[in-house]
């Protein structure tokens, strides 16, 4: 069998599979933004993280308001002894109490609350970004799967063009028995590879479609797969979870301000009107209520409130130190993955298609055994399995770099 034949007869096999492979690969392959867009549709953390939100905002509207008045009845001098035995001698007096909170209570309270809104939006961010690197990743793994399933119906296709010539040889006398039945087992062996591929296939497209309970029957594109792109600019400035992380700051200092706030006295306002019954009279009541900070000055709260704010800001700058240590160790892999598929598409891959290529056209013309075909095409299979397997590396570390730089848009795709 020639090289072109080999060729034309691969190029078909290909084009077999996917009409073999159902409906699904007649339609539009589902692109990583179809993806993210299915994705973000249904999504049930995100869904939870808004009503987190929400929630911090009614909190805001709540802190936001003043301590509610205090209605005050008292009765005083009845059912006791002698003269006081009746309600003759009884003294009813109606007041209104107010607290005045003039240590800035409201103001650092709607702060420290305006402080959960923005945590409540950063965690939010956080699942967003969790959501989209877990939908690239199951994405990335349909389209490795995608690849290798390609490059097993190629290995059965070159194996059955294998047993149609050894078994012509084998007819005009010019291999033995033996070379049949083992064109045949490898053939066989090829098929069941093709299978186990197309099995992998379907689990890492029904993985894929758990993110939004859809039907795996979609075929995934494959092109952006054995593409390299450029690593995301943005620095880990752009984390989630640094995001989340300042935020928390602002809140632990926000706490501050309100443990101070709670430090200062609030004095309570009283006026009323007091009714006496022995004289059928009425008479005014004013008062004033001031906490004396004898004892507690809410010194203790202030100090933990502080100690908290120190603790979170040593955490983010570690957070942030790991983080670069990642997004580092992401970079170095995807140059490492480079280097690679450049090694294999210059120097492997071509080196092995042109010794299959001699390979058959030396079987074909008597010079090589069947053997020699099958040891070129072993190095092909392989030379292509490592290419897509380099591949696979090079996307995993750029979607992760991606997820720790923050780089997943609005959309989801990695900027």
């Amino acid at each position: 069998m020639s090289f072109h034949t080999y060729a034309a007869r691969s190029g078909f096999a290909c084009l077999v599979a996917i009409v073999a492979m159902g409906e699904a690969h007649a339609q539009q392959p589902l692109t990583l933004q179809d993806a993210f867009a299915r994705a973000l549709g249904d999504a049930p953390s995100l869904q939870a993280a808004e009503q987190a939100t929400l929630s911090a905002e009614a909190g805001v509207r709540q802190a936001d308001r003043m301590p509610n008045p205090t209605l005050d009845i008292t009765a005083e001098n009845f059912a006791g002894g002698s003269q006081y035995q009746a309600f003759d001698k009884a003294e009813t007096t109606f007041s209104l109490s107010q607290k005045l909170e003039w240590g800035g209570d409201r103001d650092a309270r709607t702060r420290l609350a305006s402080a959960d809104v923005k945590a409540a939006r950063a965690g939010g961010g956080v699942r967003r970004q969790d959501l989209m690197h877990q939908v690239a990743l199951a994405y990335l793994a349909a389209q490795k799967a995608g690849a290798e399933l390609n490059v097993a119906i190629q290995r059965a296709d070159v194996a059955r063009g294998i047993v149609e010539t050894v078994k012509k040889r084998v007819q005009a006398a010019r291999d033995p028995l033996l070379a049949g039945a083992r064109s045949e087992a490898l053939l066989a062996e090829a098929e069941i590879g093709v299978e186990a591929a197309r099995l992998t296939d379907q689990a890492a497209k029904a993985r894929l479609a758990s993110f939004w309970g859809g039907d795996p029957d979609f075929a995934v594109e494959l092109a952006s797969f054995q593409m390299l792109a450029g690593a995301t600019a943005q620095g880990v400035e752009g984390s989630a979870e640094l995001a989340l992380a300042v935020a928390e700051q602002e809140r632990a200092q926000a706490a501050i301000a309100v443990e101070q706030a709670k430090a200062q006295q609030d004095v309570t306002v009283s006026a009323g009107l007091r009714y006496f019954h022995e004289t059928d009279e009425a008479a005014l009541v004013v008062g004033v209520a001031i906490p004396l900070p004898f004892w507690d000055q809410n010194e203790g709260a202030v100090s933990r409130a502080e100690n908290e704010r120190s603790r979170l800001r040593f955490e983010t700058e570690a957070m942030r130190r790991n983080i670069e240590r990642e997004a580092n160790t992401a970079r170095s892999q995807m140059s490492i993955a480079r280097a690679e598929i450049e090694a294999i598409d210059q120097r492997l891959l071509p080196s092995a298609e042109q010794a299959q290529a001699f390979a058959t056209q030396g079987y074909n013309a008597g010079g090589f055994s069947y053997l020699d075909v099958l040891d070129a095409q072993r190095i092909v299979v392989q030379a292509r399995l490592q290419r897509i397997s380099a591949f696979h590396s090079y996307h995993s570390a750029r979607v992760a770099l991606a997820r720790l730089t923050g780089a997943f848009d609005g959309d989801g795709a990695a900027q």
